[in-house]
């Protein structure tokens, strides 16, 4: 399966209203977009940038100074599209529908800092309605190596031991664009308190401790969110 992953960071004059519209329209392509096999799209359950926002621009601090500390704040929608290949997605992108939701979408979010990749995965739609998905996308840091990332990808990938982890799923980024991150992890748990359970858990802090060093760390988009898939 392709999938297209995109994370949005919304602007800092966005509105319950502007999210709902929003989320109307993503719906709307699972159905309009033909050659989307799967959708899959939600909200932050953690507040996602609103952390961010209640910070004045001019007082908040720079990424390139957060290569320890990670991101600012959680992005704030998350939204999944699976093809059959990589001509569906080029179908989607040159699709009229697309295009007016996208445009939407770039009125109440930064396009400039959404985050994008492509990846395969084996197997059914990486879809469990109901459940929750928490998932990260990385940038390597310039001198990492093969050898670096193949064992914190290794770390990464044994999250799925971890308590009241369902399915950790590492997707290697295959799309052309010079802003697309390299790689994605996606854990899928029970529910919220699952999620969050994991996210405080020493296990999810070890597993950030080895990505850290070998990436563009201050650069890292991440989401929780339940999973909507139609």
């Amino acid at each position: 399966m392709f999938r297209h992953t995109a994370f949005f960071l919304f602007r800092d004059d966005i509105t319950p209203e502007k999210v709902r519209h929003m989320q109307k329209g993503l719906a709307y392509m699972r159905f309009e977009c033909k050659s989307v096999k799967a959708l899959d799209y939600g909200a932050d359950l953690f507040g996602g940038s609103e952390v961010r926002r209640k910070v004045k621009p001019f007082k908040r601090k720079p990424r390139w100074d957060g290569q320890k500390s990670g991101p600012p704040s959680s992005f704030d929608m998350a939204l999944m599209l699976d093809f059959e290949n990589a001509a569906g997605n080029d179908a989607y992108n040159n699709d009229d529908v697309h295009h007016e939701v996208g445009d939407y979408n770039a009125s109440i979010c930064d396009p400039e800092l959404t985050a994008r990749v492509d990846w395969r995965y084996d197997g059914d739609f990486l879809i469990n309605p109901g459940h929750v998905r928490h998932s990260a996308m990385f940038l390597w840091r310039d001198e990492a190596t093969n050898r670096d990332k193949k064992e914190v990808q290794e770390t990464v990938q044994n999250l799925e031991d971890a308590r009241g982890v369902e399915r950790v799923t590492i997707g290697k980024n295959i799309g052309k664009l010079t802003t697309d991150f390299d790689w994605i992890v996606d854990i899928q748990v029970r529910d919220k308190a699952a999620a969050n359970a994991l996210l405080k858990s020493n296990a999810y802090k070890d597993a950030m401790k080895a990505v850290a060093p070998v990436t563009k760390y201050e650069w890292t988009a991440r989401i929780t969110h339940e999973m909507r898939g139609i």
